[in-house]
Formats: structure tokens, sequence, C-alpha cells
């Protein structure tokens, strides 16, 4: 596969306030390791309705998960976790590898601090059953440029609902609307499986080597 020229991904190191500082330095370093030279990434749309247009598969697998009754929201994880236990716990497996130890412990999130501007963050968002019960999560950390999505997860009795594509169209959505000025990046772009990467295909993550900036 060609990887795309360079990009550089800066993560706004020195932001007006001590508490962003403090929240996007340690993500310079993890990202700048070595470990993620080459990553799954995606420019944030403008316009979310484009992204719609020019994704077909995935619009229509967002569209019958909404069809099924599944909203997306943000969602406070603090509210919700037993709900998360239940999505870790959902299967033994994921990608062909057993679940890891901390997802197989029941969680206990706390309110997340409220931070003193859009480009350094942590948003929590989710998608709830018909009934209100979240059923797939995303955790997306913003420092600057960098969408980092954390963590993503869906309940293993409602993957085949599309749960998933509908996550994904309802968080650029709000990062549109919220500061579209950046990229949503997932892991290094040959991590997990064949069905992994289909997704990421699908949703129009693409390999692309990337320059790390303070």
């Amino acid at each position: 596969m060609t990887v795309a020229t360079t990009v550089g991904v800066r993560l706004e190191t020195t932001c007006v306030s001590t508490m962003c500082n403090q929240f996007s330095r340690p993500l310079l370093e993890q990202m700048g390791s070595g470990r993620y030279d080459r990553v799954s990434l995606m420019p944030i749309p403008d316009d979310v309705d484009e992204w719609l247009a020019a994704h077909r598969t995935a619009r229509k697998r967002s569209h019958r998960a909404s069809g099924r009754g599944y909203r997306f929201g943000v969602v406070e994880r603090h509210l919700h976790n037993q709900d998360i236990y239940d999505i870790n716990t959902s299967a033994p497996e994921r990608q062909g590898r057993p679940m890891a130890n901390g997802y197989t412990q029941p969680v206990s999130f706390t309110p997340l601090p409220v931070y003193p501007c859009d480009r350094h963050a942590v948003r929590t968002y989710g998608v709830k059953n018909p009934y209100g019960q979240l059923v797939a999560y995303l955790w997306l950390y913003r420092a600057g440029d960098l969408a980092l999505v954390s963590q993503i997860l869906g309940h293993a009795d409602h993957l085949r609902n599309e749960v998933m594509f509908l996550l994904w169209h309802g968080m650029l959505g709000a990062e549109s609307m919220v500061d579209p000025d950046g990229f949503v990046v997932y892991n290094r772009h040959d991590s997990g499986t064949a069905g992994l990467r289909e997704f990421k295909e699908r949703v129009g993550l693409e390999e692309v080597a990337v320059e790390w900036l303070a």
C-alpha cells in the first residue's frame, strides 16, 4: 500500500492553560514514541454530509442502525459503569485475541473535569438502544489537531445492527460541530484483523505517515 506524504499533526502543547499542557504533553510523548509513525487517519470533515455522500456503505449502515431505534449522543460515562462493563465482557475475544484484563474487571468512572478549551479535552460518545441502554462507546482524546480514538467498543449482541457505523458517523458530526480543524487517528493502520481494517477503510481512514509536533 502506498503511504501518503507525511502529515504534520500538532498537539498544541503550549496552550494558554496549564491544564491543557499537562493533558497534551503525555499524548505527544506517546504518539511520538516511534510506534505511531504510520497510523489510520482521516481529516475531520467540515461538513459531515459530505462524508456521508463520499462513503455510501458507511452511510447505509449508519442509517440502518438509526432505523432500528439506536441513537448516538454524548454520554457521561460515570453514569454508565454497568453498561460499559457489560459491553467489555460481551465477548471473550476481540480481534482474535482474549480480552485484556483491564476489560474484564468492573469499571468505576468518575465525572470528567471541565476543560478550559475545546482543543484539549476528553470527549465521550456512545450509542444507546431503544430502551436507553448504552451498547457502544468511543472515548476521544482531543489535543490540538489530534482527535485520538483512545477506546472504541460495541456490545457483541448489537454489532450486527451496524451500531459501530452509527457511532463513527455521530462522532464525526459532533467533532465537525465542535472544531473541524484536525485529524481523527485510530491506532496503526495495520492493527487488528482484516475485519477491523475493512471497517477503517469503509469509514474513510487511510494509512498515513505522521510527524507529531508540539
